[in-house]
């Protein structure tokens, strides 16, 4: 008798466990379906929109004319493409994810939120994925551009594959680091200028020399970099044409900048408060 309890206390653990999750999962996608339809189905996601394929369709035009921009080899200008791509959704990332709690506290909607019946982890992750949802838009209008580019070279297709998977876990990164400071935070405002800040000294080194970049300094600030990492895994890919092996450091790198950003995350939601803070 005993035996048969002691069996079936782990199922109905296992079976809560199973539950609890189902139920953080749907709450997270609850919210994130919520935060879409605000941000990128109304007037700022066709701004963002608008403004990328500005950008992208100005660098393009650059490329393909500027008598001297014009002399550099396809897959240069591929890479200048593709990084520029994962820029752009760092950018947006980086201002709707300021906004995202920090503005819900401003605008004291903040309580009756968080006394809904939604978790806060759930509310966070839901946060986070509408902030992601930002990025593939931003994906989705460089695309065109990163195929026209690439048109005729056989890293095209490669280097569309690439910038997808190393901008999600750049830009995933990102957006969990700036949720959590959104969280702690009591101005939408000055998290947003701040995550531009952290971007700026993200990608600090596209502004070094080559002989700077090469120095002990350069390959430091290289390294702390998730920017860094995702443009350098894109040029071994697109410009030095290297296999998925090579690839893999910065892919860890990557990885591990969103891990930590996401044990960041769970410690603001542990703090987070109407006011912002402990």
């Amino acid at each position: 008798m005993s035996a048969a309890i002691t069996h079936q206390r782990p199922a109905s653990e296992a079976t809560r466990d199973v539950t609890g999750r189902g139920a953080f999962l749907k709450d997270a996608l609850l919210v994130a379906k919520k935060e879409v339809r605000e941000s990128l189905f109304g007037v700022r996601g066709s701004m963002w929109a608008v403004v990328s394929a500005l950008v992208l369709s100005l660098m393009s035009y650059l490329l393909l004319t500027d008598k001297e921009l014009s002399l550099l080899d396809q897959s240069e200008m591929l890479y200048i493409v593709t990084s520029l791509s994962v820029g752009l959704g760092m950018v947006v990332t980086g201002i709707l994810a300021g906004d995202s709690v920090a503005g819900e506290r401003e605008r004291s909607t903040l309580e009756s939120i968080l006394l809904s019946p939604i978790r806060l982890g759930s509310l966070l992750a839901g946060k986070v994925g509408a902030v992601i949802a930002g990025w593939l838009l931003i994906f989705a209008v460089s695309a065109p551009y990163i195929l026209v580019v690439g048109a005729g070279s056989t890293v095209a297709f490669p280097a569309l594959v690439y910038t997808f998977v190393l901008g999600t876990l750049c830009v995933g990164g990102f957006a969990a680091l700036v949720v959590g400071m959104s969280s702690l935070a009591r101005s939408g405002r000055g998290v947003t200028l701040g995550a531009l800040a952290i971007f700026l000294g993200m990608a600090a080194p596209t502004l070094l020399g080559t002989v700077l970049q090469k120095s002990w300094f350069g390959t430091i600030y290289n390294a702390l970099s998730p920017f860094a990492q995702a443009r350098l895994s894109l040029d071994l890919v697109i410009v030095d044409k290297e296999t998925l092996l090579m690839q893999l450091p910065h892919m860890a790198a990557l990885a591990g900048f969103a891990a930590l950003a996401v044990v960041f995350l769970a410690f603001a939601a542990k703090r987070i408060s109407f006011e912002g803070g402990e």
